[in-house]
């Protein structure tokens, strides 16, 4: 099989496999990279990152290298842009997370909309009548600029959606939808407590608690693709060694085949009996027919 493998042919589609191989390293290096270097941040503490505008571009995902982290927003409130989140347990208390529209402002002069979760309040507060949340018993927002700081955090899954200024998830998707866009893709959780609201606990999404885990199978699968490409290769050398192989075989027993025809010819001529038999005097006299006698 050296032999094969050692063709021109697959010579040069082992250096394409090779080069495939060596690029799936390289991001499975990366991969690994951006997973350590996420563990040691959070090893660290949140850190500072200054404003937002200078930390993540609208429509930005929030990365595993930021979540957590504390930024800063400078903006103003749109009054009829609120809901809540109903239905959370915080500090061993069924809870409302109250979250708003920051407009703030961008370097080009265009206004973004950033979901400020603002904090949490006692469900009780919130409570109508009806016994169902009610939006107009949560603290207004404030009016006029408003500087706010908080960690940012990643998207919520989308659920239902907003329905009579309710929903049941921090999802950027549906906010987008109720309140226009553009929007930041993450929301700011507050971290001073205002307004009658607790400071919002660090987010426990399934996004900020597997992260790490995904960029280390990210790793794994290219290590997985590199070696496949190798696979790929040595598949496409045995192959052709066992075509040949098959083929050589074949050949042989032809070969073998014509030498024994060659060396016992009556082993596969016909018998010439029949027709030597059929044009014999002899056998002409005993096949013809006997005259009849006179009695």
């Amino acid at each position: 099989m050296l032999r094969t493998a050692l063709r021109p042919r697959y010579l040069g589609l082992l250096a394409l496999m090779v080069v495939a191989t060596l690029v799936c390293g390289l991001l499975a290096s990366w991969q690994w990279d951006r997973a350590h270097r996420a563990i040691t941040d959070r090893a660290d503490g949140p850190a500072e990152l200054g404003q937002i505008q200078d930390v993540l571009g609208v429509g930005d995902a929030v990365t595993n290298e930021i979540v957590g982290d504390f930024v800063t927003a400078t903006g103003q409130y749109a009054p009829d842009e609120q809901v809540l989140v109903p239905d959370r347990r915080i500090d061993g208390t069924d809870a409302v997370i109250v979250v708003a529209a920051l407009h703030v402002r961008l370097d080009d002069g265009t206004e973004a909309r950033l979901p400020v979760a603002r904090g949490w309040i006692e469900s009780d507060a919130v409570t109508g009548t009806d016994g169902e949340p009610d939006p107009a018993l949560a603290p207004p927002v404030p009016t006029g600029e408003v500087t706010v700081r908080g960690r940012l955090e990643a998207s919520e899954p989308a659920a239902d959606g907003v329905s009579g200024g309710l929903t049941d998830a921090i999802a950027t998707p549906l906010l987008v939808n109720e309140w226009g866009s553009p929007m930041y893709s993450g929301y700011l959780a507050q971290v001073s407590e205002a307004d009658e609201l607790h400071p919002m606990p660090a987010a426990e999404s399934a996004f900020s608690r597997g992260l790490d885990w995904q960029n280390l199978g990210y790793a794994a699968q290219w290590i997985l693709f590199g070696g496949f490409f190798l696979y790929l290769w040595w598949r496409s050398v045995r192959t052709a060694y066992l075509d040949e192989l098959a083929e050589r075989r074949e050949a042989m027993q032809d070969q073998l085949a014509r030498a024994a025809s060659e060396t016992d010819p009556d082993a596969s001529s016909p018998e010439p009996a029949t027709a030597a038999s059929a044009s014999s005097p002899t056998a002409t006299a005993q096949t013809s027919p006997t005259p009849d006698k006179d009695v």
